[in-house]
């Protein structure tokens, strides 16, 4: 059955009314994506010589956006757009409404960007008026008419072209912040987690190096001359997720297929074993909470504070905050939600992969405040009372002094370990010397006091002896004045 114009027309109405009604009541969205697709990165010790990658795939660049990746964060603006469009009005761009962060890497700017493209990228700036246009100051007039009138004059013949518009293009400026200290990568310098990943993941990590053994490291040789590689977990994260870039950037992967390994399977292989590393290594359902903590309680502030300001546009409560980070930033949400909610998660993050919360105000439901959860768009919350969700999400915090507890030092990790013995020899030499020096001035002041006592008494005896002699003397003379 053949579709017309108008049934399409009709479909997309429905479609965009759906969304609609769907975020009635709307009063905040938080949203934390990944990043989109991009080439191989030469990061953790991967492989990824000359710009070419271990399929004989030539990037040139290391680990930078592709347009895929841009067409899928595209894709999320517009979806935001026909979502969102009663909660923030689309055709002007407001730094009030809307706060954003992105870690600092280019893809994850130029990711950000095109998704803000994909909301704001109809809407056209304000026009100059006549005056404005024509009266404007720009200090360099002063000096380019003279220094270098030929580039004065194609500067002037260019903006001619554009007449009243504010830029070529009327595309506004979106101000993207940093992410706070202490809210990403917190694992990164946690120095005993090593020891917990180790007995949690090493297991598993070895069954699927078993099976990468038997089902397709002989077919690798053919091409790949670093079987070494297949028992190295960063180098084996570099055939992976190397892998899943040219598969999803539709290159050419023919050195692989020609040695007989089928595309789909090992696409298969290489998220489980990428996805493990992400879910169950990096973090789990338990470690995400030392991850993720200190976002979530970034979440409960933005809602708390919209909450509060509900019907004002101002800095303080935006209407949507949009964080665009990694897989290391979107799993670990996803992860801790599952830990928190008993909810599922999505077993790898994929290019784009993206979390939503929604907050909604209802004043005519006794649920008051309600908020919803999405993971890639699949609803795993469905308006949850904000008290029971608050609750919920908070019973899976970390505190910082935990946190602290938990990571330790680098010297209490079991591969700086050392003996007992060892490992307090420094103090023990200390303490020896220290005892020594304490024990020789002891017996020097026994000596002396024994000197001192000695002379004491040899004093003593002598003024005795003395005092009797005198003694006698003093009779003989008292006697011989008698007599007389």
């Amino acid at each position: 059955m053949k579709i017309n114009a108008f049934q399409i027309i009709f479909l997309l109405s429905l479609i965009i009314i759906s969304l609609e009604r769907d975020t009635s009541g709307l009063i905040f969205v938080y949203e934390h994506v990944r990043h989109g697709a991009r080439g191989p990165s030469s990061g953790y010790q991967s492989y990824f010589k000359d710009g070419v990658d271990e399929y004989k795939v030539e990037w040139g660049l290391d680990g930078e956006l592709s347009a895929i990746g841009k067409r899928q964060h595209y894709f999320l603006g517009v979806r935001n757009r026909l979502k969102y469009g009663k909660l923030i009005n689309f055709n002007k761009y407001n730094p009030m409404e809307i706060l954003i962060h992105a870690t600092d890497y280019n893809r994850t700017h130029q990711s950000i960007n095109s998704e803000l493209l994909g909301m704001y990228g109809n809407n056209n700036e304000e026009r100059l008026n006549q005056k404005e246009k024509e009266e404007y100051t720009m200090v360099n007039n002063q000096y380019l008419k003279d220094s270098n009138p030929e580039l004065y004059k194609k500067i002037d013949d260019e903006l001619k072209l554009i007449d009243d518009q504010v830029n070529g293009k009327s595309i506004p400026i979106f101000n993207i912040r940093r992410f706070k200290n202490g809210r990403i990568f917190l694992v990164d310098k946690c120095t005993k987690l090593d020891q917990y990943r180790d007995r949690k993941v090493g297991p598993t990590v070895k069954k699927l190096y078993d099976e990468f053994d038997q089902k397709y490291a002989e077919n690798f040789k053919k091409f790949f001359n670093h079987s070494e590689f297949f028992r190295d977990y960063n180098k084996m994260k570099s055939i992976t997720d190397h892998y899943i870039c040219d598969y999803d950037n539709k290159k050419d992967l023919g050195y692989l297929i020609r040695s007989g390994i089928d595309k789909e399977e090992f696409l298969n292989f290489s998220k489980r074993f990428y996805g493990n590393f992400i879910f169950n290594w990096f973090i789990d359902e338990y470690t995400s909470g030392l991850e993720s903590t200190h976002l979530m309680q970034d979440l409960l502030v933005y809602m708390e504070n919209r909450i509060n300001h509900k019907d004002e546009i101002t800095y303080q409560a935006p209407k949507m905050v949009m964080d665009c980070g990694h897989d290391t930033t979107v799993g670990p949400i996803a992860r801790y939600m599952s830990s928190a909610f008993n909810i599922p998660y999505h077993e790898y993050c994929e290019f784009a992969c993206n979390v939503y919360f929604e907050l909604y105000y209802q004043p005519e439901n006794s649920t008051k405040y309600s908020v919803s959860y999405l993971l890639d768009d699949e609803l795993l919350i469905d308006r949850m009372d904000y008290e029971e969700f608050k609750v919920k999400l908070k019973s899976k915090f970390w505190n910082d002094t935990y946190m602290n507890e938990f990571c330790g030092k680098e010297e209490d990790t079991y591969i700086n370990k050392k003996p007992k013995l060892e490992e307090y020899s420094e103090t023990l030499l200390g303490a020896s010397i220290l005892f020594t020096f304490m024990f020789l001035i002891a017996m020097t002041m026994t000596f002396f006091f024994y000197y001192k006592l000695k002379m004491l008494e040899r004093k003593l005896r002598e003024e005795k002896l003395s005092n009797e002699i005198l003694g006698e003397n003093e009779e003989n003379v008292y006697d011989g004045e008698k007599l007389n």
